[in-house]
């Protein structure tokens, strides 16, 4: 248990190009792995599940990590992938994967916190700039009231950005920059989304205020289930049948998050506790869910806080467990779960489809006001 304690935090370091598990394999793979999945050389494969993180922080966005962000790619003849949450700084990992921006129409936001939601004006707004010309189709938890729910977000969201808009009057990316809104339940497990293949369903879970949800995403008999923010939630255990991966919040103990975020124990017991999932409870979760691979998400990444919280985990749970990182891979087919690194481009300018950029603006764009004539530096 020393051994892997040590491993786990000798491994704990900004930019790691290793995955932080003791079991980065499960199962028999049909064909070799490179260590790192090098962005743009490797696609998945017909009939897998590649799960990215493009978020593995909390809401104290550093460098080293970006905020809560998850992107799962399934091998189908469309090669579809989805969004799960939209954290600050996740769509900057997501550029460097060299992935179509024409293609980043599906975002599922699991609730409404800031840190889950920051690059939504980035995806809507400027990946529009950048190619997109479909609008951005948001599944998202209702509220108790209207104003609450995933709909009135995106209404404001829009108003927040009229300028933006009106800017984009002439440019071929304005179609692209609106999004549609489908609300899911806050109070029962739904279906909420099947298509070429995947079906996604939504369940409750405990986070504060009514208005939180999480995942599961199936696909050619593989499955992931996505957690948000969530204390442990039966709805949760009971959505993980025969998963294949669980990605599951974790905040620090009580202890280590005080003496990190420098607050009182008994501030650190509500917020750890009474909101989120210490890493000994995920570990409970773990046992419970009995995924093939499991993972610790959310959590802040450093030499203070892997060991810890590894330590907690395996007083509860003994499988395969990976500490999320940003670009921490996995790669799921019938015969094993593979956990890697990925390498990106950190220059990269985003890439469009096949059928590039096409069709007419929807509007003319606005004449220029009289007074630049003068204002402007003459060639």
């Amino acid at each position: 248990m020393t051994t892997e304690i040590n491993e786990m935090t000798e491994l704990a370091h900004e930019g790691s190009s290793v995955p932080l598990t003791t079991t980065p394999v499960v199962g028999m793979p049909t064909r070799d792995y490179a260590p790192t999945v090098i962005a743009d050389q490797e696609r998945v494969a017909d009939g897998e599940i590649r799960v990215t993180i493009l978020g593995s922080g909390d809401p104290f966005v550093k460098r080293a990590q970006a905020s809560a962000s998850v992107l799962i790619e399934v091998g189908n003849e469309q090669r579809d992938f989805f969004f799960f949450d939209m954290g600050s700084g996740a769509l900057a990992n997501f550029n460097g994967l060299q992935l179509p921006v024409t293609a980043t129409t599906n975002v599922f936001l699991s609730h409404l916190h800031a840190d889950h939601v920051g690059d939504m004006p980035t995806l809507v707004w400027s990946l529009a700039k950048a190619g997109r010309r479909d609008p951005v189709e948001v599944w998202g938890p209702g509220g108790e009231r209207p104003e609450l729910g995933t709909r009135a977000y995106a209404q404001h969201l829009q108003a927040a950005h009229a300028w933006d808009m009106e800017s984009l009057c002439g440019h071929p990316g304005q179609s692209g920059a609106r999004t549609e809104v489908t609300e899911v339940p806050f109070d029962k497990t739904s279906s909420v989304y099947e298509r070429n293949g995947v079906r996604i369903s939504s369940f409750p879970v405990i986070h504060i205020l009514n208005g939180a949800v999480g995942y599961r995403l199936d696909y050619s008999g593989l499955s992931v289930v996505f957690s948000g923010d969530t204390r442990p939630s039966h709805t949760l255990v009971d959505a993980c049948d025969g998963t294949d991966l669980l990605i599951h919040e974790t905040f620090p103990s009580a202890s280590v998050f005080a003496a990190k975020a420098g607050v009182s124990p008994e501030f650190a017991e509500q917020v750890v506790n009474g909101a989120h999932t210490s890493p000994a409870a995920v570990g409970n979760v773990f046992r419970r869910a009995g995924a093939r691979m499991s993972v610790m998400w959310h959590l802040a990444v450093d030499h203070e806080t892997v060991g810890p919280a590894f330590a907690d985990m395996r007083t509860q749970y003994k499988g395969p467990v990976t500490i999320a990182q940003d670009l921490t891979t996995f790669t799921i087919t019938k015969d094993a779960v593979v956990t890697r690194q990925t390498a990106i481009d950190q220059c990269a300018w985003p890439v469009v489809g096949p059928t590039g950029v096409t069709g007419p603006p929807m509007s003319a764009p606005k004449p220029p006001p009289a007074w630049w004539a003068d204002a402007l530096v003459a060639d």
